[in-house]
């Protein structure tokens, strides 16, 4: 008897040293983190908030990986429904975001919700108000007229971590999922946008990362970045309109000589909490150098020391290298990993760089913001099997390409292909 039970505790000893062997194999699967309702918002009883939507929710995404982002004062949002929406809150913790639901979401004809993404400095009114004047109908009304259910994001954080919004995105997506019974979303993203879009459908990811789950059709690019932009250390004379008049948007600058006066701008600067800055960390994702492709302006104030970095005639820059590295060399990492091979791509470019209130962009052809060249670049997407439906330059700028009527036209042209 004695002999039997040594013979089953050796037996029992030997699969748990083999069950032990195994699990140290398996890679350990992230569950999608839960999804809180916090409010919902209707056209009755909160007009303040719904605005042109039917119905807006707060939502919460459960997840100790996603904190509170640093807001600066001129980053902090400004349009009155979205503080409303956050619950009064200009500066909200990143884990929440708001879905916009248009008129008619519900009783859709179309077979796949549309989602729209917005760019920098935005948030999902931009896909109802475009022009900010209340007149000007977006891209919500024309595709709901058309029989599409149309939804829209806003982010926490109007130039937040790419990585935590491309988490927050996987999160509306299965919202959308959840409340229309469908297994696919259409994606429409604008400028910034387009990286947290292009994360998810590429599956570039943290580790704590939810994965692709195989729930976007088509992904339909406006104003990407998809080769980077340096626009920050090219423009120069963009960083001194911003500190002058408040306008948003990161500065290359550590230290600026302002109306003559020498003045620490770290806070409003690209780079990371580690230089006194960390309010623009999505900022800093999106760059890579043209230098090589298009010559800097040499007309540009301290051109030369804003790009390769030290002290200029008036102003101290770290340069693009090192916010390169600071924001994790993203865009190289986005080149080197394809779109995943079941996503359908549609990509539109512009090519009018005069837009009201911005520095232009014309060291080369480019929608004022953003190089056609790098709006372009669908190479390193389509390599993995993904499908290219169509590439597209527009003669209009980098804001209009996700209202003016000619996109409109090219955007439900991909949606129906």
């Amino acid at each position: 008897m004695k002999k039997k039970r040594s013979i089953i505790s050796l037996c029992l000893s030997a699969l748990f040293s083999l069950m032990l062997l195994f699990t140290s194999f398996v890679k350990p699967v992230n569950a999608a983190p839960t999804i809180t309702l916090e409010q919902t918002f209707t056209a009755t009883a909160n007009p303040d908030v719904v605005g042109k939507w039917s119905e807006v929710e707060r939502l919460r995404v459960n997840d100790t990986n996603i904190t509170q982002e640093l807001f600066i004062t001129d980053n902090e949002h400004k349009t009155s429904t979205i503080v409303k929406g956050f619950g009064n809150d200009a500066s909200p913790n990143s884990q929440l975001f708001l879905l916009h639901k248009f008129a008619g979401w519900n009783t859709a004809t179309k077979p796949y919700p549309v989602l729209f993404v917005h760019g920098a400095g935005s948030d999902g009114d931009f896909a109802v108000d475009p022009e900010r004047n209340g007149t000007t109908p977006g891209l919500a009304q024309s595709l709901a007229a058309d029989g599409y259910a149309v939804f829209a994001i806003t982010f926490a954080h109007p130039h937040g971590d790419n990585y935590i919004q491309r988490e927050v995105l996987a999160a509306a997506i299965q919202r959308i999922k959840d409340i229309t019974g469908k297994t696919k979303v259409d994606l429409i993203a604008h400028s910034k946008g387009n990286m947290s879009s292009r994360m998810y459908v590429s599956d570039v990811k943290k580790s704590w990362g939810t994965a692709f789950r195989n729930d976007v059709r088509r992904y339909i690019q406006l104003g990407a970045p998809n080769g980077g932009i340096d626009y920050t250390f090219r423009n120069t004379w963009a960083a001194w309109g911003i500190m002058a008049t408040g306008a948003f948007g990161p500065v290359p600058y550590t230290y600026m000589t302002i109306y003559g006066w020498p003045t620490d701008t770290a806070y409003h600067s690209i780079y990371s909490a580690a230089d006194g800055g960390g309010a623009y960390p999505g900022q800093a994702q999106m760059l890579a150098r043209w230098d090589n492709v298009y010559d800097l302006d040499i007309f540009e104030q301290d051109w030369y020391t804003t790009y390769y970095g030290g002290w200029g005639y008036y102003s101290y820059s770290e340069g693009i290298d090192y916010a390169i590295n600071q924001g994790g060399n993203l865009i190289n990492t986005l080149k080197n990993t394809p779109v995943k091979s079941t996503v359908q791509l549609a990509t539109l470019a512009g090519s009018e760089n005069v837009i009201n209130g911005v520095v232009m962009e014309d060291d080369g052809p480019s929608d004022g913001v953003v190089f056609i060249a790098s709006a372009t670049m669908t190479d390193p997407m389509i390599s993995g099997g993904a499908t290219l439906l169509e590439k597209k330059v527009l003669p209009i700028n980098h804001v209009q390409l996700a209202y003016d009527p000619t996109a409109l036209t090219w955007i439900k042209t991909q949606l129906s292909r």
